[in-house]
């Protein structure tokens, strides 16, 4: 049975950080075997659906269980308690995830394993599995986030609206409540709906979005997005959507129950300056706003 300190080591073997030393004293584990055994069948399987500790409970329970009339012999049982177990924690380590999250009014770069790159826009989350990422390049993102993916094998990034599939490339993708937004600016992406039917293949200087239930094809005519410039722009887009952005961009809280959220805004504002940024969209709006700390009332004119 793993103490502490083997565990540990379980943990850098899958990871393949153990130095030398450690590997030869890992590799007299009595269980060794067994885990290389285990890890070389998981990798030809997705994560199990079910809950892994209750249905170990339950197995348990059936071997405990004793017989009338029989007497047990508790060693296998601690045996088999043992083993599954061991199975359990390397189920458990080998599904398990790495999440990043940029909070509000902040951004945040990542480096991938494979060393492709990755700049999260505020108040968003992104994550994919811990160990063999050369095997399953996937990450699953709510928010927005730039990507600059290396060569090599397929890489998928999946969102609640849609999944994007890359080759070698650069591109941003926005999936924030009902609002979806791909563009590409390097290589070329495959943008696919989460029910499959809509699908659209972009190269540089084109980007997709959704409304409805239909992607629409638009023109990039920038180099990079423009919130990592410092800039937010929006097109004829609902007064909420750019409100929620502000939230986002600046960590604060609008109380907005007194204006109309659906009038339509086009235009943008700067990432740097909270007050500059509530005259670009508000002002222009007709709305009147009244700043305590984090906390802005709305009303019209």
């Amino acid at each position: 049975m793993l103490e502490e300190k083997d565990d540990t080591y379980l943990a850098k073997w899958l990871d393949n950080k153990l130095n030398p030393e450690e590997l030869e004293e890992f590799k007299k584990l009595p269980e060794y075997d067994d885990y290389k055994k285990i890890v070389t069948g998981l990798a030809f399987f997705k994560a199990p659906s079910f809950d892994v500790q209750p249905s170990l409970a339950t197995t348990l329970g059936k071997i405990y269980q004793p017989k009338q009339g029989k007497v047990i012999n508790l060693k296998p049982v601690v045996s088999a308690i043992a083993a599954a177990a061991s199975i359990v924690l390397i189920i458990g380590i080998f599904f398990n995830k790495v999440t990043y999250a940029a909070k509000s009014g902040e951004q945040l770069a990542i480096v991938l394993p494979d060393g492709s790159s990755v700049d999260l826009n505020s108040a968003s989350t992104l994550s994919h599995r811990r160990f063999f990422w050369s095997n399953n390049r996937s990450i699953t993102l709510n928010g927005e986030a730039y990507f600059k993916v290396t060569s090599g094998t397929n890489f998928t990034v999946t969102t609640e609206l849609g999944k994007i599939e890359v080759l070698g490339t650069q591109f941003n993708v926005k999936s924030r409540s009902n609002e979806f937004q791909v563009g590409c600016y390097e290589g070329k992406v495959k943008v696919s709906t989460n029910d499959q039917q809509q699908q659209k293949i972009i190269q540089k200087g084109e980007g997709v979005s959704l409304h409805g239930k239909r992607l629409i094809e638009e023109t990039i005519i920038h180099t990079e997005p423009l919130w990592k410039k410092g800039e937010s722009i929006f097109k004829s887009a609902p007064l909420t959507i750019v409100l929620d952005e502000l939230e986002r961009q600046y960590n604060v809280s609008f109380k907005r129950d007194k204006i109309d959220q659906n009038q339509l805004f086009t235009g943008g504002f700067n990432n740097n300056d909270l007050n500059i940024a509530l005259e670009s969209v508000l002002v222009p709006m007709g709305i009147d706003y009244v700043v305590n700390g984090s906390n802005i009332s709305l009303s019209p004119q």
